[in-house]
């Protein structure tokens, strides 16, 4: 007997499963126009639907609309990378790692393990690295800035809550997916599962708050802003990331851009506006540069329609940064912004 499986990509939503908003998730402006139509999940290949994305007239802001509804979510979620436990890794991946946490260790004078325990004179080989090896935001700050209580909104399998509890935090993580729970469980972490109205029962008791790459992911992304910067301390700091609907990447790849992920990115801010917007809050930010170029690298093997990413992706990544040249701050991949009070 013959059996057939379809492309996921190509079921639609359940129309049940759908909800419409009348506006922007950010600015609340019902002034918008088509951006992108039609996206489907060639991130991850698993959730179905084609998706039409909107741009905001007024903060230029990135939405879908219609869009899941938040019972409906899981279902976007089947295989995402922040599920998984920390995987068998071959010798290779091994070798890398310690090589980078030794890097790193050396960069920030401290030790971030596992790592290969080099003296300290062999610092200055290792910091030739630095053209190779991104380093991670919050890392440095982590790092550097006195030690106390970190909460980690959206903690994923807790492989940065790991990270900063080695250099000397109190860490406590929150995140809605069960199977990630369990992966940083497993790890010894101290982990909520839940989303992050969760936040409500720990206002002001945040020395450091990290929230990265989730802003996107949430149906009202205003509220959990507030509920980030109420649950910290009065000199407490908020490191956020997420992607920036205003990227040159974006520009330059359209629908393919890696940022989009239909249907987990449900409303990307702009760089310039957020700011802006947690400027008015009372806090002061700055904004980090990042590195673009695994998000090119990942927008080429989606301009092909593939999970699997190839020599030629990274090749073509790279050249579409370098021919860019020097974006400004507002125009990078992803925001990545340090908040204190003002």
């Amino acid at each position: 007997m013959n059996t057939f499986t379809a492309n996921p990509l190509e079921l639609p939503w359940p129309v049940d499963a759908l909800e419409t908003i009348s506006a922007c998730p950010y600015c609340g402006s019902p002034d918008h126009t088509l951006a992108h139509e039609g996206v489907q999940d060639w991130s991850f290949g698993c959730a179905p639907g084609k998706w039409n994305y909107w741009g905001c007239s007024q903060c230029r802001a990135l939405y879908l609309n219609p869009r899941p509804t938040s019972r409906s979510m899981g279902k976007a979620y089947g295989r995402y990378y922040t599920h998984d436990a920390a995987a068998e890794k071959g010798l290779l991946s091994v070798i890398k790692q310690r090589v980078r946490n030794e890097y790193w260790s050396h960069t920030l004078q401290t030790t971030i393990g596992p790592r290969l325990g080099t003296p300290s004179w062999a610092a200055v080989f290792f910091k030739r690295l630095k053209p190779w090896i991104a380093e991670p935001f919050g890392l440095r700050q982590l790092a550097q800035m006195p030690k106390g209580y970190l909460i980690d909104v959206g903690c994923g399998n807790g492989n940065t809550l790991k990270t900063a509890q080695q250099l000397g935090w109190r860490t406590l993580g929150i995140e809605l997916d069960a199977h990630a729970v369990k992966a940083a469980r497993a790890q010894g972490l101290l982990v909520i599962q839940g989303g992050y109205d969760e936040l409500r029962s720990l206002a002001g008791q945040a020395d450091c708050l990290m929230c990265s790459h989730v802003l996107e992911h949430v149906q009202e992304p205003l509220e959990m802003l507030r509920l980030l910067l109420a649950a910290l301390k009065p000199r407490g700091v908020l490191l956020l990331s997420t992607p920036n609907a205003s990227s040159y990447l974006r520009d330059f790849y359209g629908e393919n851009w890696r940022g989009l992920e239909a249907p987990r990115h449900l409303a990307i801010a702009d760089a310039a506006w957020l700011m802006n917007w947690l400027c008015a809050q009372g806090f002061q930010c700055t904004q980090v540069p990042c590195w673009d170029g695994v998000s090119a690298i990942e927008s080429e093997r989606i301009r092909r329609r593939d999970l699997t990413t190839r020599p030629t992706d990274v090749k073509a990544g790279k050249r579409a940064v370098r021919l860019y040249g020097k974006p400004s701050l507002h125009k990078h991949d992803t925001v990545q912004i340090v908040c204190t009070r003002a």
